[in-house]
């Protein structure tokens, strides 16, 4: 039985390292989505119906809600992980879903910018 405080001290390290990593790659996708979504729907003469204050306000909200899938990280690690150093978890499916959860987060950044984009030109 390995020690609990370790583990938990270890998959803190860890995951909060790659948090800013994870934030900053989501970023670029966020804001190519909101030039999409603004790009496409506005036309010649087409007035915004939100402000930059409303814009900032959904993109805030949409990094607590990606910050709180990052934190779902943390559930695998307590799940999964161990002390045992022959274990696959710290060599090879914890960099997996490091990688595979962004990649996913940035085609749902892209969704959540471009939908972003589209309210702030809704038709009305």
């Amino acid at each position: 039985m390995g020690d609990h405080a370790t583990i938990r001290n270890a998959a803190i390290r860890y995951w909060e390292r790659r948090r800013i990593a994870y934030n900053a790659a989501l970023v670029l996708p966020a804001l190519l989505g909101y030039g999409i979504g603004g790009g496409i729907s506005a036309a010649v003469g087409d007035q915004r119906h939100l402000g930059v204050g409303p814009v900032a306000a959904l993109f805030f909200a949409s990094a607590i809600a990606a910050n709180l899938c990052f934190s779902f990280g943390y559930a695998l690690e307590f799940w999964f992980g161990t002390d045992d150093p022959n274990s696959r978890w710290p060599r090879f499916w914890r960099p997996m879903i490091v990688v595979m959860g962004t990649v996913l987060s940035m085609l749902l950044a892209l969704a959540g910018g471009r939908n972003i984009g589209w309210l702030e030109y809704a038709y009305r």
